[in-house]
């Protein structure tokens, strides 16, 4: 079972020493349990020195464990790293003659700011903790190196808080090595969202440059489901020379931003006409006679000289669509469709 350790957990309302960054939303738990659990799991102990006490104390922190463990679960999907206002409740509630026990975790779901990248930064001396935190991120940074890093629960936990961006390019690789593991996909997303921004942004953008020959789907759904797009960064994969680099950068420019500057008005302009450039409409479109009819309708017409009704993506006899694109996994038309939206959006709402 998952404890979730990377999740911190604490009763006072705010943080010393600690920036929260986003206020997520309060989160409670319920578990109930029969009065007679108790009864039964004491059965045969003798009461000397308290023993029954103790044991009943004992099997009540447990349950409140198990509470504050899945507080963090749902922490944890919430994206975010730190739980306060923790409090627990402890009732005894009763329903057809029965006695239960109803115990309640609430607390607030937050993100805050993890530890400095650079902990011995313009300094002359480095504390203990300092110390560990270097040398746990070296043992870390070796292991991946050989290819010996294994991701278990507890390295996910030593990465997160740690906070090793330098294992950007070895997660991604992992990730695009195990597309059937849903966990590698969600903890990489945990992670990076720990992370500076920018700095994550622009090694997943370098990761594409580098790795055009792997499967990237999932490196794209981390992208789109944490909006980490960088117009100018796209730009390069869109004008690239390389046509799997194009179709990347046209998938992404149909993904949102977390938040939108008055700056990509012209980046979203120029997007636009890259893609075009890039991805020309090469179908004609004209007035053919239906089948079986001399009814004219609109249809566009294939490189390869099949004609189509204009509600088909893709040519019936050779599968490319009308920008000659074969098995596209984009769908362009919708793409800019989005874009045009976004920028009349935007231009109204920045003048």
């Amino acid at each position: 079972m998952e404890n979730f350790k990377h999740i911190k957990v604490t009763t006072t309302s705010s943080l010393q020493n600690v920036e929260i960054v986003e206020y997520l939303e309060p989160i409670s738990v319920n578990i109930v349990i029969g009065m007679n659990f108790f009864e039964d799991f004491l059965t045969g102990f003798r009461d000397v020195f308290g023993g029954k006490s103790n044991t009943y104390t004992k099997s009540l922190e447990k349950i409140n464990e198990e509470a504050i463990i899945e507080l963090k679960r749902r922490a944890h999907y919430l994206n975010a790293n730190y739980v306060i206002g923790l409090s627990i409740d402890n009732d005894e509630i009763s329903a057809q003659g029965k006695s239960m026990l109803m115990v309640t975790a609430m607390g607030t779901a937050v993100r805050v700011a993890g530890k400095a990248k650079n902990v011995i930064k313009n300094s002359t001396s480095i504390n203990l903790e300092a110390f560990e935190q270097l040398s746990l991120k070296a043992r870390l940074l070796a292991s991946a190196e050989k290819d010996e890093l294994i991701l278990t629960e507890n390295k996910w936990n030593q990465i997160i808080e740690n906070q090793v961006s330098e294992l950007i390019p070895f997660l991604l690789t992992k990730l695009t090595n195990n597309l059937s593991q849903f966990d590698v996909k969600e903890n990489i997303k945990l992670f990076f969202d720990s992370l500076e921004r920018e700095d994550t942004i622009k090694q997943i953008f370098n990761f594409l440059e580098e790795n055009e020959d792997r499967d990237l789907e999932y490196v794209l759904e981390v992208i789109q489901e944490l909006h980490m797009v960088d117009y100018t960064k796209n730009l390069k994969l869109l004008t690239s020379k390389k046509p799997y680099l194009n179709t990347l950068g046209a998938s992404i420019a149909g993904m949102h931003k977390k938040a939108y500057y008055t700056a990509d008005i012209k980046l979203i302009q120029e997007t636009i006409m890259v893609l075009e450039e890039k991805f020309p409409v090469k179908a004609n479109f004209l007035r053919s006679k239906e089948s079986f009819s001399d009814k004219e309708i609109d249809v566009w017409k294939c490189e390869c000289g099949t004609e189509n009704n204009l509600e088909r993506e893709t040519c019936r006899a050779c599968k490319t669509d009308i920008h000659g694109l074969k098995d596209a996994t984009i769908n362009l038309k919708e793409i800019k469709e989005g874009l045009i939206f976004k920028l009349a959006l935007l231009e109204k709402n920045f003048v």
